[in-house]
């Protein structure tokens, strides 16, 4: 049986450091819908909304200056389908389409088309390969390579998860159940980030409405749970570190704060 609304909830992140800070604030709910077949995997189907809260940088008049809004949003629907061919071959797909903007002007630039697609391969019980290419559709980075290979050490009832896979590597373990809740710790990395337009207020550019990234990368660990009373969450401490604000009208416009502790959390019921 499908279960139509299988998730609704939210994620926090802070983001310190004295020369840009950032607060994010995401709302979801994920929705699973019969595809193709009914007995195969569904599409699920999830709309959310997010706030971006930026602290600096500082602007000034020179033409190099950076600038960002006090706010940024997100709008966006995402669709995300996991086809499963054979008992050895599959395949995970995910499309994005939203708005990212500071809402003062929305543009053609505004409007962001995100995916990600892979080719699963299960060489063993215990080991999958998966490659593909993530779309980011950012200043700087079009489109990321991505893929690796993933290791649990018991497909039925795992308690160990190893995964190679890049840009997002991953090892997890799961906690000994002292409840009917499942626990795990885990080690993470991840390509952060993301990308707006925005009316610039300094720099060469000012007056005009401009595409800028947020990126940085991610090095964290924390807690996750599953089944505890209907929810599911995690929590988590990390160093958000290379991180920089890409401007479109070019690199004269290019930012590099200093690498700076961030924490995360999140739940859903």
């Amino acid at each position: 049986m499908i279960r139509f609304r299988e998730a609704t909830g939210f994620r926090f992140t802070w983001i310190g450091g004295s020369d840009l800070g950032v607060n994010d604030l995401e709302l979801y709910s994920t929705f699973a819908f019969p595809f193709l077949t009914t007995s195969g995997p569904p599409l699920r189907v999830t709309p959310g909304f997010a706030f971006h809260w930026w602290d600096g940088p500082v602007s000034s008049g020179l033409p190099e200056s950076a600038d960002m809004p006090s706010v940024t949003y997100d709008a966006y629907l995402d669709a995300g389908w996991n086809p499963q061919v054979s008992p050895v071959l599959g395949g995970e797909l995910n499309v994005r389409v939203g708005v990212y903007s500071d809402f003062k002007r929305v543009t053609s630039d505004s409007l962001r088309l995100q995916g990600a697609g892979f080719l699963t391969l299960a060489l063993t019980p215990n080991w999958k390969l998966k490659g593909g290419v993530i779309y980011l559709d950012r200043v700087r980075l079009k489109m990321l390579p991505a893929g690796g290979a993933i290791w649990v050490d018991n497909p039925q009832n795992p308690t160990m998860e190893l995964a190679l896979v890049f840009p997002s590597p991953r090892f997890a373990m799961r906690l000994p159940q002292q409840t009917t809740a499942d626990v795990w710790w885990y080690v993470r990395g991840d390509y952060g980030g993301g990308s707006w337009t925005i009316k610039r207020t300094s720099g060469a550019n000012i007056g005009a409405t401009e595409q800028v990234d947020y990126n940085d990368l991610r090095l964290a660990t924390g807690l996750e749970f599953y089944r505890l009373r209907g929810l599911r969450g995690y929590a988590e401490v990390g160093l958000a570190f290379s991180r920089e604000l890409v401007y479109e009208a070019g690199w004269t416009d290019k930012y590099k704060p200093d690498a700076a502790v961030f924490l995360s959390g999140g739940l859903a019921f």
